[in-house]
């Protein structure tokens, strides 16, 4: 593990220990609630669906702390039938996301609680954010481990790509995040499309009106945003009203999360409390304690952790980055190039473009490996390899280039589909293509290779596996990635490296 980065578990991010949930202002507002309601003062049912007006503005505050057990996936040169897994190890994780948000989409006629939207003061229409813009104050997130079992490693937002555009998807209603400025890394997008998203968690809300004491199931988009699994089989996740106000209300939470991450099935407990600011329309604070097992999974380690992620919300004048006058200047358009992620050679020294379905499973200054997954199934893995210099304006023989694939694959070796140079953009260097057809054991498997070689003479051995039933499905995706390869500036590439 002190040589490279397998994935950690958590996407991105991390950090350690338990805040409590029941103290200060929270257990406050709770008690108070309570005493009201006995009372007699809150009998009637309130609505708590998140409504508010377009261009609604405010600082949102996301944090988690982690601390547990991680279990590595073997590195890619120790994988073999028998292998002995690499033990547990100790992990500590914090993550931190803070941004300034504005309200530009609202969800279609109807807000979240199924009644029509209400006029906000001065005639502005409310209804549930659907899509907003944020400027990323500061995004980070540091996964440590004790004894040096783990290598430090850390995940920041570069500044140039600080704007982000976050949308509820059409098609299951997950929260989508892409920069107009141009393409994340893996790294970034977990940092910044993570866990507790506020339009993810909008959903914690109730479809109709309650009353104190009454509970609710809590809706998947909610569940997929509180535990971060990519597909829910089990939320039995409920939510009880437990006081309410003119002001606020608080909302109880407890149950559990079946699901998974990238193929990996785990299973979360929560337990916490949420308050909703009644005169806002919005979700204000969320405290939740958390406690995951999870099973490794082809892109993800295994996990045992406890967790507490902590949500805070309050008014704030949006900064000039999101004044009206920027935002007409800007371009917010969802294209499908803008949501492509981009990947560094493992030198640094060249970097090309993915779909978001390609997830980073192993990387260090020689090698990094993408898996392609198709729902829990991984159909595709592309192999990025430093070879050696060839010279300033040179590269390796095509055609030993062809014989050396050829030795490499020995008895697994078919016959060629064809080879060939690639054309494309100059920046992209030489490159060309092997196709291989062969098998491993029974199955039978296609092999692209591809030799790219820079200006100065760098050289990058990229290795597409799939089998050999993938192949028409997965079509052409190895040379619409390859095309979008661009060598660095020598400098441009030491300064990354650094």
């Amino acid at each position: 593990m002190d040589q490279g980065r397998a994935r950690s578990g958590w996407a991105g991010c991390g950090p350690a220990g338990i805040l409590g949930l029941r103290g200060g202002a929270t257990a406050l507002v709770v008690l108070l609630g309570l005493a009201r309601w006995a009372a007699g003062q809150t009998a009637d049912a309130v609505i708590l669906g998140e409504s508010v007006p377009r261009g609604t503005a405010s600082r949102v505050r996301i944090e988690l702390k982690a601390h547990g057990l991680f279990r590595p996936p073997l590195p890619p040169d120790k994988m073999a039938p028998g292998a002995k897994m690499p033990k547990p190890m100790a992990l500590d994780v914090q993550t931190r996301l803070i941004f300034n948000e504005r309200v530009i989409g609202l969800a279609g006629d109807r807000t979240a609680n199924g009644t029509s939207r209400g006029q906000a003061a001065g005639g502005a229409t409310r209804g549930k954010p659907a899509r907003v813009v944020r400027h990323v104050m500061q995004a980070a997130s540091a996964i440590n481990g004790a004894k040096g079992e783990i290598r430090p490693m850390t995940a920041v937002l570069r500044p140039e790509v600080a704007l982000l555009v976050a949308e509820r998807s059409s098609a299951d209603g997950s929260v989508v995040v892409f920069s107009p400025a141009g393409p994340l890394t893996r790294s970034e997008l977990e940092v910044v499309q993570g866990v507790g998203d506020p339009l993810a968690i909008a959903d914690i809300l109730p479809t109709g009106p309650v009353r104190p004491g009454q509970s609710w199931r809590v809706g998947e988009t909610a569940a997929r945003g509180i535990s971060q699994y990519d597909a829910i089989t089990a939320n039995t996740l409920d939510a009880l009203l437990e006081s309410v106000d003119p002001t606020r209300a608080a909302v109880r939470l407890h149950g559990r999360i079946e699901g998974s991450l990238q193929g990996a099935r785990g299973l979360m407990t929560c337990d916490g409390v949420l308050i909703f600011d009644r005169r806002r329309g919005w979700i204000e604070r969320l405290e939740l304690n958390r406690n995951e097992s999870r099973r490794p999974g082809p892109i993800e380690a295994g996990l045992d952790v406890k967790s507490t992620l902590t949500f805070t919300r309050v008014t704030e004048n949006p900064p000039a980055t999101l004044s009206d006058a920027a935002l007409a200047r800007a371009s917010l358009e969802t294209t499908p190039q803008r949501l492509w992620l981009t990947q560094d050679s493992p030198d640094g020294k060249a970097q090309l473009l993915h779909h978001r379905r390609w997830h980073v499973f192993w990387e260090d200054p020689k090698v990094v490996v993408l898996k392609r997954l198709d729902g829990s199934r991984v159909v595709a893995q592309c192999n990025l390899v430093v070879g050696p210099p060839a010279g300033r304006g040179r590269h390796q023989d095509p055609v030993q280039f062809r014989d050396e694939v050829r030795r490499v694959l020995g008895q697994r070796f078919v016959q060629f589909l064809g080879t060939g140079t690639v054309g494309g953009d100059p920046a992209g260097g030489f490159r060309f293509k092997v196709g291989v057809q062969g098998r491993e054991g029974d199955l039978g498997v296609v092999w692209y290779y591809y030799l790219v070689a820079g200006p100065e003479g760098d050289q990058l051995v990229v290795t597409y596996t799939l089998a050999a039933r993938d192949a028409q499905t997965f079509g052409d995706q190895d040379a619409e990635m390859i095309g979008t390869l661009r060598w660095r500036q020598p400098r441009q590439a030491d300064a990354r490296r650094r």
